[in-house]
């Protein structure tokens, strides 16, 4: 049987449909309600996201068939570090695994930054996506930083200090709770050395 063909080609704006239908497929899978992987699949916002002069879509065909992307990002780390690509989504079809579909797009990546003259290729992956993790690792990435998420609302709610209040009621509490632990612990003690006293005895 002959192995399908794989071609993997920058997505252009005409391509907004097929990356729609596996965008949806992607947030289905990362555990997105059916509403909302629609709304983030929406073919208008798609074609518009393609038109970024930053990002690059990397789409995987089987033998025409849509079945992997690949969003790329070129992207600063720090202040004077030279600009790398950041591969910040990598999806492929389950009936399109192990037939070298992630492989392909990978190596567009590495095409990709070679021909933009960068010499790292970073990844953004789930700290919980253990297959993705070890696949990686298997291909020389590293694990570098730790990449925490606030909302804007909540991160100024922190600063403000409009959580103290309630912080400090809870902290209030443990300490209270502490407290009484060792007290009971303090006058069990004596009692029990007593019990066993007169057992002795």
């Amino acid at each position: 049987m002959a192995r399908p063909h794989l071609n993997v080609t920058k997505a252009l704006p005409g391509d907004a449909g097929d990356l729609s239908a596996l965008w949806i497929e992607w947030a289905l899978c990362s555990g997105m309600s059916h509403d909302l992987a629609a709304r983030a699949g929406d073919v208008a916002r798609i074609t518009e996201a393609l038109e970024r002069p930053v990002t690059t879509v990397l789409l995987a065909r089987l033998d025409h068939r849509p079945v992997g992307f690949a969003v790329v990002n070129t992207r600063n780390h720090g202040l004077l570090d030279p600009a790398g690509l950041a591969i910040d989504e990598l999806y492929v079809i389950p009936e399109g695994r192990r037939q070298g579909v992630a492989a392909g797009l990978l190596g567009a990546v590495a095409t990709m930054a070679e021909s933009e003259g960068h010499d790292l290729v970073f990844a953004n992956v789930a700290a919980t996506d253990k297959l993705s993790n070890r696949y990686l690792a298997r291909l020389g990435f590293g694990t570098t930083i730790t990449r925490r998420v606030v909302p804007t609302a909540v991160l100024r709610r922190k600063l403000s200090g409009a959580d103290t209040a309630s912080q400090e009621i809870l902290l209030g509490k443990r300490r209270t709770l502490r407290a009484r632990s060792r007290g009971a612990v303090g006058s069990a003690a004596p009692a029990r050395a007593i019990s066993l006293r007169r057992t002795a005895i």
